[in-house]
């Protein structure tokens, strides 16, 4: 099963404009909470994924699947997604529509790729504004460096967990 089917999960530009951003502003801030319905929102709107804040991150499996974003433009950064394994796994079940058991680790992996890709979406409209141009990576294994001046939120998706990290700063 191939998630490519669901879209282009690979665009390198992104313009946007009036019609991309519900809620749009001028190179807003991004908080904790601003991050975390961005991610909310991708996950209800593309995967049927409910997800919440969560306050007490122990309880939750351990991050063991790694996706990222790198972005260019007025600002330059990256969102980094840390996830459990079964997370990676409802995902990429959502979007297939398909039993998790059916899953392999490499649509796991394919799925949080997309994800990133779709979060990755979400913050440059975020922070760009109306008719501001970004050029979003091609989203990757792996995460980066952890950054203490990053955002970051830590996601309850049915017991499992999703962490997200965006760095960004504005470009010289």
């Amino acid at each position: 099963m191939d998630l490519t089917a669901l879209g282009n999960p690979h665009s390198t530009d992104h313009v946007m404009t009036n019609n991309d951003a519900t809620n749009s502003t001028t190179h807003a801030s991004l908080n904790a909470d601003t991050l975390a319905r961005l991610v909310t929102d991708a996950l209800e709107r593309t995967a049927f994924v409910l997800a919440d804040p969560c306050d007490n991150a122990a309880r939750l499996p351990p991050a063991d699947t790694f996706a990222q974003i790198d972005f260019r433009g007025p600002e330059s950064g990256a969102v980094d997604l840390r996830a459990s394994r079964a997370f990676a796994r409802n995902l990429a079940a959502s979007l297939l529509g398909v039993d998790a058991s059916e899953i392999s680790d490499a649509q796991a992996e394919e799925a949080l790729r997309e994800l990133a890709n779709i979060v990755g979406g979400s913050v440059i409209t975020a922070l760009g504004g109306d008719d501001c141009r970004f050029s979003l990576g091609l989203p990757s294994l792996g995460n980066h460096t952890p950054d203490a001046s990053a955002t970051h939120c830590t996601l309850d998706a049915e017991g499992e967990r999703l962490e997200v990290a965006c760095m960004h700063r504005r470009a010289a």
